[in-house]
């Protein structure tokens, strides 16, 4: 709308789209992520060394100084190890289309030279395949634009904690 692409390339809007489902989809999670610690946690210790229980973490932005540096590191291996490894974006497939990723996005790993997986991403693309073309688009585009609301929302309640202190209605 603002027509900064509008000088675009093709390739940069793949990069931009790519980028825009991947940060959709982490958005809606985080959305969740937000809002769960409020309703329930998990049982037993994050942190035995420090005696640190999971029913101790704050909820919102306070969890970022309670989570010990090796919670912290840890967390940041395993989203380098998703980015680098299973979760590439190949340029012969669909933006947001992981070869390396099954049912509803989650990645399945080879173990013992064998993969395992539930559901092949053939069978995925077979399937969506044989819908109907518009039905298609229509989820592909539900699903950008519940990424860009699930955006809007995550920054919403963070900047809500972050000003007014609280993570959710009181």
């Amino acid at each position: 709308p603002l027509g900064m692409s509008a000088d675009g390339d093709a390739e940069g809007f793949r990069r931009r789209r790519t980028a825009e489902i991947k940060n959709g989809r982490v958005a809606m999670i985080a959305s969740i992520g937000y809002i769960l610690p409020e309703y329930m946690r998990f049982p037993g210790e994050i942190s035995p060394s420090l005696s640190l229980k999971f029913q101790n973490i704050p909820s919102g932005l306070a969890a970022l100084y309670k989570i010990p540096a090796e919670g912290w590191a840890q967390m940041g291996c395993l989203v380098a190890f998703l980015e680098l490894f299973p979760m590439r974006q190949d340029m012969d497939r669909a933006p947001g289309d992981f070869a390396t990723c099954g049912k509803y996005g989650i990645p399945w790993f080879y173990v013992a030279g064998k993969h395992r997986q539930t559901y092949s991403t053939d069978e995925a693309v077979k399937e969506v395949n044989r819908m109907d073309p518009m039905r298609s688009q229509r989820s592909l585009n539900a699903e950008i634009n519940n990424g860009r609301l699930a955006m809007v929302a995550i920054a919403g309640m963070v900047a809500q904690n972050a000003f007014i202190g609280t993570t959710g209605p009181d």
